[in-house]
Order: structure tokens, then C-alpha cells, then sequence
């Protein structure tokens, strides 16, 4: 039985309502699935969690509650149906509600979006380690920081009161919401666009497999497709016409949430080849000459120790191993020297020979 005085029972003729939770509907699964395997991905490879896996957390949360925004658009006020129709069932009240929904969706899709770039450029800092992509990636993160509490602020307080937002006739002011979403826009497509770009030469030059090249390229791709869809935005705002708000925004509404949802995917799609090796059996995903592409017991195997005359200390990058029953005291031993009494292996793994020799060996 329908409800009266609402929208609900007009969903079955909302051919734009039904196709934006559909769509939200199988995205969301995706990027939940996607975070799912992240955070497995994690657990095969023995690692605690990384503030971008946090960043990425926060932005599913923020993402859901988007989500159930949406699906309070289409359900209560009638999104992608025609203004006539929804004032006709609704009144003016329904209006009052779009608005403030409206209000809330803007807050939630300006904080989703700069987590996901946070959490992105956080992985390329602890991935890379080259200074020269180290400080893009700081300034980067400090941009979008800066942006997003900007744009925050700016769609809290667009009018004075927040409330005259939804109520037109409370007393106060509003800016200009035009320039308002032209700048937001612009400015996360300029900003994610960076993003995307910043690793890209390093990454290829890395020893990667054919297939994760064709992966990468596809990794892009979908990226700048999320970049195209920002900017395609800034037209549905300004050819929305205030007279059939409902009708007129439903398109801008999809591709608004498709953008975070699949910004999500995107990000947790690096993480996931020790996921890929486990469920498919292959390896073709990793990388050749990174940690993460080693089981558990080979980063056991491949672990040096560094002695130095200040301390001793293991590096999270080893290049030999070197195994022995040690016999010295490590006070016998001469700063910048390693003294072996015993039989000794070393295994390099710059693809150096096997070496088992001398039962007295310094090096």
C-alpha cells in the first residue's frame, strides 16, 4: 500500500529514480567488496594497517552514508521525476526536504573525495620511495587538505544562516551556488588529475610484469574516466533549471556518487595482487622486485642485518642475507667489520651465486 503524501508509490514510473539506485546499488558493492580485499590483502602480507587504509575506511562510511542520501532523494522527494508531479503529490514541503538532503550530500561527497586523494597519495609515499615523488606527494596532500576544508566550509556556511538553505524565506544571505560548485568541481578535477598522473612514470620503470603494465594502464584509465566525470558535472549544474529541480538534477546525482564509488575501487586496486595470488594461484600481478610480492616465509628469508658503529638497525628494503651460527660476542666485533668463526652462506638477492666456503671468513 502506498504511502500517502509521498513519493514512494511513484517509484514505478521513476525511470531516472530506479536506474540511480540501481547503478549506486551495484557500485557500492564493488567498492565494499574492493575494501573487503584491501584490508585481506593486509593480512596475507602480515602488514598492520596504514593511515591510507584508514583514509579508505573513513571514505567507505562516508560513501554509505551518501548512499542512503541518494536513496532518500528518490524515495521521499522524488528525484528524477518532474517538479509538477512531485509538487502535485508532495507540496511544497517535499521541496524543503530535497533541499536539505541536497545540503547533506554536498558535505558527504567533498569529504569522501578528499579521503580517497589522501589515501591514494599516502600509498604512493610509503610505496615510493624516491625524494622526487616524495615532495609532489606531500605538497599534493597538503593541497587537498587544504581544499577540501575549504570546500567544506564554504558548502556549510554557503548561506548565513545554514538554515535559509532550505528555508528561502529565513532571514540572512546565500553566496552563489554556480560559482560555488564550479570551483569545487574544478578544483577536484585539477587536483585528482595530479593525482593520478604524479606515479605514473616511476611506476612503469619499475620491474613489473607485462600483465601488471596492462593492469596499470587500466588503473589510469579508469582514473581519469572518475577525472572526465568531475568535470562533466560542472555542465548538468549549470544547465539545471531551478523551475524542475528533481527532474533536472537526477543526472548530475548519479554521476555524483559514481565518482567516490568508483574513486574507492580505484585506490584499493594496488593493494589487492596478494589477493590475486592466493584466490587465482598466480603472481603474474606482482612485482618483481618489491617485498609485497613474497610470501611470509621468503620475507623471513630475505631479512639483513646492518651493523654500524652506531647501533644496529634492519632495514626494511634488505639486499643479503647472511645466516651463521654466531659464536663471537658482539663486543669482539670491529666497527664497519663482520667477523665469521664458522660456516658461513650468504644469498644475494641481486641474483649473486651461492657461496659456502672457508669455515673462517672476514669480510
Amino acid at each position: 500500500m502506498a504511502l500517502s503524501g509521498t513519493l514512494v508509490h511513484a517509484l514505478g514510473h521513476n525511470w531516472l529514480g530506479k536506474a540511480d539506485i540501481a547503478v549506486q546499488t551495484i557500485f557500492l558493492a564493488v567498492a565494499l567488496l574492493a575494501v573487503g580485499l584491501r584490508f585481506w590483502a593486509r593480512r596475507l602480507q602480515l602488514y598492520s594497517l596504514q593511515l591510507n587504509d584508514w583514509f579508505i575506511l573513513f571514505a567507505t562510511f562516508a560513501v554509505v552514508g551518501l548512499y542512503v542520501v541518494e536513496i532518500l532523494k528518490v524515495l521521499l522527494t522524488g528525484l528524477g521525476l518532474h517538479s509538477s508531479e512531485v509538487s502535485r503529490v508532495g507540496g511544497e514541503d517535499i521541496f524543503v526536504q530535497l533541499s536539505k538532503v541536497t545540503y547533506a550530500s554536498d558535505l558527504l561527497w567533498i569529504i569522501t573525495i578528499n579521503l580517497i586523494q589522501l589515501s591514494i597519495l599516502h600509498h604512493y609515499v610509503r610505496e615510493f620511495g624516491q625524494r622526487v615523488i616524495l615532495w609532489p606527494a606531500y605538497t599534493l596532500m597538503s593541497l587537498c587538505t587544504a581544499l577540501g576544508l575549504a570546500g567544506v566550509f564554504a558548502s556549510a556556511f554557503f548561506c548565513v544562516p545554514a538554515r535559509k538553505f532550505w528555508l528561502s524565506d529565513t532571514p540572512g544571505h546565500c553566496g552563489d551556488r554556480n560559482k560555488l560548485q564550479t570551483s569545487v568541481n574544478a578544483s577536484e578535477a585539477i587536483l585528482s588529475f595530479f593525482v593520478l598522473v604524479l606515479p605514473a612514470y616511476f611506476a612503469w620503470k619499475r620491474a613489473f610484469s607485462q600483465a601488471r603494465r596492462a593492469a596499470l594502464v587500466c588503473i589510469l584509465a579508469l582514473g581519469l574516466g572518475i577525472v572526465a566525470i568531475i568535470a562533466s558535472r560542472m555542465k548538468y549544474d549549470s544547465n539545471t533549471m531551478p523551475s524542475d529541480a528533481t527532474y533536472g538534477s537526477a543526472r548530475k546525482s548519479l554521476l555524483s556518487c559514481l565518482v567516490p564509488l568508483l574513486g574507492i575501487t580505484v585506490a584499493c586496486l594496488p593493494i589487492l595482487p596478494p589477493v590475486i595470488k592466493r584466490v587465482f594461484g598466480t603472481s603474474v600481478f606482482s612485482s618483481t622486485s618489491h617485498m609485497s610480492g613474497l610470501g611470509p616465509e621468503a620475507a623471513k628469508h630475505w631479512k639483513t642485518t646492518v651493523l654500524t658503529s652506531r647501533r644496529l638497525e634492519e632495514p626494511e628494503m634488505p639486499l643479503v642475507t647472511v645466516t651463521q651460527p654466531m659464536t663471537a660476542k658482539m663486543g669482539d666485533l670491529t666497527p664497519g667489520h663482520i667477523h665469521i668463526t664458522s660456516d658461513w652462506e650468504i644469498h644475494s638477492s641481486r641474483g649473486s651465486t651461492r657461496i659456502e666456503r672457508s669455515p673462517v671468513r672476514q669480510v
